[in-house]
């Protein structure tokens, strides 16, 4: 997020430098040397991205948390992704009870976007070298976000998930929660 901002802000310094300072009409004599504030911007732009910074493995990560994709979130200036849940895709059709079908995709990210609303997640990361991405159990307050999901019926248990994850999941499936109550794809698979 403060890379966008950083690269915004350079965007905005440099148009207001070619209103504010147009290029001289033909003149007669030297022009009068004005301060270059490109370097300045740039500057700026880099102690912001700097700034920003995701936290290193083990760190927790804590701040205004938005929801990017699936189980990606933005906090504290980078991405996190859920560790241990796997949700339908944002375009994913289900089934209810009643076999008619509704777009449950979207209705999974609306209850994630729901459960974080305002508040402030902290998140411990624990990347792991072969994944490639930065992976974290969030928790707001006392509860963990991904157990939330899966015990709502929102998510599955990943292949990698902790043992408790799975008896959320089967909690889930026991009481018919979110999708389990009627037909969908595994998001697993």
């Amino acid at each position: 997020m403060s890379i966008i901002i950083g690269i915004l802000l350079t965007v905005v310094a440099a148009i207001a430098g070619t209103i504010l300072c147009p290029p001289p009409a033909t003149r007669h004599h030297p022009p009068a040397r004005v301060p270059d504030n490109r370097v300045l911007t740039l500057a700026l732009a880099t102690c912001l991205a700097i700034a920003g910074k995701p936290a290193l493995a083990g760190e927790p990560a804590t701040g205004h948390a938005s929801l990017i994709n699936r189980t990606t979130l933005t906090i504290d200036g980078g991405s996190v992704t859920l560790f241990g849940i796997v949700m339908p895709a944002p375009n994913a059709t289900c089934w209810d009870a009643h076999e008619v079908p509704y777009a449950c995709g979207r209705q999974v990210r609306e209850k994630m976007i729901a459960r974080i609303g305002t508040a402030e997640p902290i998140c411990e990361r624990h990347d792991r070298p072969d994944s490639g991405s930065a992976e974290a159990t969030c928790r707001i307050g006392d509860e963990d976000l991904g157990d939330w999901m899966i015990a709502n019926g929102y998510a599955m248990p990943a292949r990698d998930a902790p043992a408790s994850y799975r008896r959320a999941s089967d909690r889930a499936w026991g009481r018919r929660a979110g999708l389990w109550a009627g037909v969908f794809d595994d998001p697993t698979d």
